[in-house]
Formats: C-alpha cells, sequence, structure tokens
C-alpha cells in the first residue's frame, strides 16, 4: 500500500522557478505549482494541503502577503506552514511576512537543501 504524498502549494510566477521547484519537490512531494492568485484560489478550493510555499512578488492583484493574512484567517489553513521564498531580502520585508504569518523566511536564490529541511521541519 502505498502512503500518500504530503500536497505542497506553491505560487510562484516565473517559469524558469517552477521548473526548478517541480524538479527537486516532485519525487517526495505532491506538487502544485500556481502562477498567479486566480490559480492560486482556484487551487485552494479544490483541494487540501500540507504546506505552502509563497513568493511575495507575483504579477498579481494580491501579493504574497496578501494570501498569507488570507490563508491565516481560514480555520483550515491557521497553523498549516507557510514558507515565503523571495529575492526581497531587506529585515523589513522578513517582518512584514513574519508578521502576516509566515512560518519561514527564505530569501531567492536559495539552497535546494536549506529548502527541503525547512520543509521537512514543518511536515
Amino acid at each position: 500500500m502505498e502512503t500518500r504524498k504530503n500536497k505542497l502549494l506553491i505560487l510562484e510566477d516565473d517559469n524558469l522557478n517552477q521548473l526548478v521547484y517541480k524538479r527537486i519537490l516532485s519525487k517526495e512531494y505532491d506538487v502544485v505549482i500556481c502562477g498567479d492568485d486566480k490559480e492560486f484560489d482556484s487551487a485552494i478550493n479544490r483541494d487540501t494541503y500540507d504546506l505552502f510555499i509563497i513568493d511575495l512578488a507575483i504579477n498579481c492583484e494580491r501579493d504574497g502577503i496578501d494570501l498569507i493574512k488570507e490563508l491565516r484567517q481560514t480555520d483550515q489553513y491557521r497553523n498549516t506552514a507557510i514558507i515565503v521564498v523571495t529575492a526581497f531580502a531587506f529585515r523589513k520585508d522578513r517582518e512584514n511576512c513574519m508578521a502576516a504569518g509566515a512560518t519561514e523566511f527564505m530569501v531567492k536564490p536559495f539552497d535546494n537543501i536549506n529548502l527541503l529541511e525547512a520543509i521537512e521541519k514543518y511536515l
């Protein structure tokens, strides 16, 4: 009997970064990647996720911080891990993410091992 893979929802609008995520995470996890906030909403309404990876700077109506706040307002995802992976490297960016409800903050480019360790820590 095959065990269920943990399901990750990734919000990333850059195609190259999407491929990187698929390549390093698909063997161990069930990965769903969204390129914008509309796809993210659709995915949330369609399924349940064990962990989120969210980029802050997405080219959408809402940014990553808005989506983190929305997730934290739901009973279902109030305590689910949210890892922010962003090119924004300033301390204020980190503080804003953590205040919104992010669990972990990583700066791009990230080390694959660090990302995998962060995911494992929360699953």
